[in-house]
């Protein structure tokens, strides 16, 4: 029989023991505590980045969700109306927002326009072209511009997409149509708190707004959802029946504004050419195409300043150029707000790619070449 002293060392040694294996067993807990920490603190920013929309946009998109051209990348997915590109549902009723882009020289390189949607390109007065960017949504692009003034005519197309129309200022004419047609503007003359001006550039050329701003505007005005027009849309034909990769040449009147599309057959899109090489944005970022549409316009001079009207309304010649191959057809426009309707020359609705596409708006006079 034990003693009690005995009994008490055994005791003793027995909580010391089970405190010893308690501790190990708080070390263990301690250690993976410590790695669970570490790996959220390096996985959480890299999933963010991928996954999580930016602080700031209302109704934004993921660039990971802009790239899906084909169904298949994308469950569930829809086309988005403007562009063709497959995005889900809810995301797929951005409100398209077309913005006034300065192609002076001294405006030159732009910003953010090489995330358009949708371009058109037109000449202005003193045979200079003028862009509008269109937009089927706005992601963190932190800079687009330089934003410029208002013209009839360009106010016609964005009418016709439903679209919201940025610029700053315009022509007399344009400036009465914007009123008279109730069209939902936002002019930097009335809103400058939406826009800033840049220090790299003189103005005029130095108006910028970005798509935190517009979105806050769009948010300010309580507009969460578009009404757009689609087009038709397909998905790009196979590059093997791709059978031409001669340049496209817009021969705008003034040598700075020649233009010329360059097929790239690796990536099936376009690269837009000035000057011999590739124009660059701001952040160096060359400016592609899935589809160069060549619609032929007539215009008049009509007034002092030498300002233009465009016949919108009516019919004539288009050119659709698409997967290294170009297609003649003609585009139609009934009345002030309808949709132009482009048929090729069979009488079939033309079909574009999903994908970015320039509308090159070119005068009978204009020579192209393809």
């Amino acid at each position: 029989m034990r003693s009690g002293n005995e009994q008490g060392e055994m005791s003793f040694e027995k909580i010391k023991k089970s405190l010893k294996n308690k501790t190990i067993l708080w070390k263990i807990i301690a250690l993976f505590s410590v790695i669970l920490f570490f790996s959220v603190l390096i996985t959480l920013p890299i999933k963010l980045i991928l996954n999580y929309p930016v602080h700031g946009e209302i109704l934004s998109l993921s660039s990971k969700a802009r790239n899906n051209n084909s169904v298949g990348q994308c469950n569930g997915c829809v086309r988005r109306a403007v562009d063709g590109v497959y995005v889900k549902p809810e995301e797929a009723n951005y409100p398209a927002v077309a913005v006034m882009i300065d192609n002076h020289p001294d405006a030159r390189p732009q910003s953010g326009i090489d995330k358009a949607s949708l371009v058109y390109e037109a000449e202005v007065e003193g045979n200079y072209t003028r862009l509008m960017a269109v937009f089927a949504s706005l992601y963190n692009v932190k800079e687009i511009g330089p934003v410029r003034s208002a013209r009839p005519y360009f106010i016609d197309w964005a009418e016709e997409l439903n679209s919201i129309y940025v610029h700053c200022g315009g022509s007399p004419e344009a400036l009465a149509d914007l009123a008279q047609d109730n069209i939902l503007d936002l002019n930097e003359f009335y809103n400058g708190q939406y826009f800033w001006r840049g220090q790299a550039k003189n103005a005029p050329h130095n108006i910028f707004i970005s798509s935190e701003n517009i979105n806050k505007f769009l948010e300010d005005r309580k507009i969460f959802s578009g009404n757009n027009i689609a087009r038709n849309f397909k998905d790009d034909s196979p590059i093997s029946k791709a059978s031409s990769s001669a340049a496209i040449k817009i021969n705008y009147n003034i040598a700075e504004f020649k233009v010329e599309w360059v097929y790239d057959a690796g990536n099936n899109s376009y690269v837009r050419y000035l000057g011999g090489k590739p124009e660059l944005t701001a952040d160096g970022n060359k400016i592609t195409a899935k589809n160069i549409l060549i619609q032929t316009v007539p215009a008049t001079v009509v007034d002092a300043e030498l300002r233009l009207k465009m016949n919108t309304v009516g019919s004539g010649s288009a050119v659709l150029c698409q997967d290294g191959i170009c297609q003649k057809g003609k585009w139609s426009k009934s009345q002030l707000g309808s949709t132009t309707k482009f048929t090729y020359s069979n009488g079939q609705e033309m079909r574009f790619n999903a994908g970015p596409t320039w509308i090159e708006i070119v005068r009978p006079e204009i020579k192209i070449e393809y």
